[in-house]
């Protein structure tokens, strides 16, 4: 007799941020080359999916720069609100969207006055409005948005080797603005319906650079990652089990 084959794949989650999510190593100094990356067992998007097990799919959407909506000059294709349409197309059908966005938001060359937490969260909610606007990139068979994982970065730091990076990032100003990530993110979160989580409590930026992610914030955040998705779908399945006693009982 033939032994079944083990189903993989069922569910699928896509990871869409910056650098952090990429899995830049921080530096100490500037170099012409590129930037490298941590390898697959070490990045928190990889960590969460193993974390998972194997019936998720994981796809990987980060890049450095990348803001949520904010253009840099000549960099236009770091906007995250302009590429998350077709990337949300290009990957349906989707379970989840985990959103880790808004440290390059707060770069003072992105904006023609003072940045603000205004900025920020009108930034987030017009990626979280991109997603909840295309039901046909949601689960399979079923008319309706993937979920959303709100994660909030952490702050960042004042650089010990990258001076020119903590100048880029607003210094104080900027520092000050990226420790409101978490209250701003988790009221957004609250409002709008989303999945959050404070990547502060589990992750933090390298004092090289002050903003790429040390080594080892990497798993913990995967693992917290995949803790907030299973207690998602733990929501999910009650809910759903409640409309269909509802149901019954009309």
């Amino acid at each position: 007799m033939k032994e079944k084959m083990k189903m993989t794949g069922t569910k699928r989650i896509l990871c869409f941020g910056d650098s952090n999510t990429w899995g830049c190593i921080p530096r100490w100094e500037a170099s012409p080359f590129p930037s490298e990356r941590y390898d697959e067992e070490t990045r928190w998007p990889q960590v969460m999916a193993k974390e998972l097990g194997n019936e998720w799919v994981l796809l990987e959407e980060g890049l450095g720069g990348r803001t949520t909506m904010f253009d840099a000059p000549g960099e236009s294709y770091r906007r995250g609100d302009w590429y998350l349409h077709p990337c949300l197309l290009s990957h349906r059908p989707l379970d989840y969207v985990v959103l880790m966005l808004g440290t390059n938001d707060i770069q003072p060359r992105l904006h023609p006055g003072p940045v603000g937490t205004a900025e920020l969260k009108d930034g987030m909610k017009q990626m979280i409005s991109i997603i909840r606007s295309l039901p046909e990139c949601g689960p399979l068979k079923k008319a309706e948005p993937a979920q959303i994982l709100l994660i909030a970065p952490p702050p960042i730091r004042k650089a010990q080797g990258r001076p020119e990076v903590w100048e880029k990032y607003g210094k104080e100003q900027g520092l000050r603005l990226s420790e409101e990530f978490a209250g701003i993110y988790g009221e957004i979160a609250r409002e709008m319906g989303c999945g959050f989580l404070d990547a502060a409590a589990y992750a933090q930026a390298d004092l090289s650079d002050g903003v790429h992610f040390t080594r080892d914030s990497h798993p913990r955040l995967g693992a917290a990652a995949a803790r907030a998705i299973r207690e998602m779908e733990e929501t999910k399945k009650t809910h759903t089990a409640m409309e269909l006693k509802k149901d019954i009982e009309m």
